[in-house]
């Protein structure tokens, strides 16, 4: 099985990279998106054609139905193209999640020193974690990416390396 470098780090800027979905996986949350947005407009046109006459409602629920199908298309985007941007800057790290055609909210906090750790997650046998970046207690920033721990641990050597 070929394993790839999951991350770049290029001046003060990690990015750590989703690791890819199956394609028909993708393909099923595209397919979910359209139906949410289709059923409605399908439903207001047999309506329609039904001599029923306009009524707010049908935007309501278009309205929700598409809201509900941005989520999947947030999902397909993020399982196709997603990554965290973690920015290291003089004595701020700003962190925020890029899913290729918009971006997530940034989260930025302030430190003296940081810290790096790797949180294990799932079963003990899968070796998979996520990095989290400390810079107190109460302010941290958890990646939501999951990698190898024996990736991890190279790339917290590199982050501690380079004094990011």
């Amino acid at each position: 099985m070929k394993t790839t470098k999951r991350y770049t780090l290029n001046n003060n800027i990690l990015e750590l990279y989703v690791k890819k979905s199956p394609p028909i996986g993708r393909g099923f949350l595209l397919f979910l998106a359209f139906v949410m947005v289709a059923l409605p407009i399908l439903g207001m046109v047999l309506n329609f054609i039904d001599g029923n006459a306009f009524h707010f409602g049908y935007l309501m629920g278009l309205g929700l139905f598409t809201l509900v199908a941005f989520y999947f298309v947030r999902l397909f985007l993020w399982n196709t193209y997603g990554k965290e941007v973690i920015e290291i800057v003089d004595s701020t790290v700003s962190y925020y999640v890029d899913y290729h055609y918009f971006k997530g909210n940034q989260k930025v906090i302030s430190y003296e020193g940081l810290t790096y750790s790797i949180v294990p997650i799932g079963f003990e046998e899968e070796q998979v974690g996520n990095l989290v970046i400390s810079a107190s207690e109460s302010d941290y920033i958890e990646s939501g990416v999951n990698m190898d721990i024996s990736e991890l641990v190279v790339l917290v050597e590199e982050l501690e390396r380079f004094g990011l």
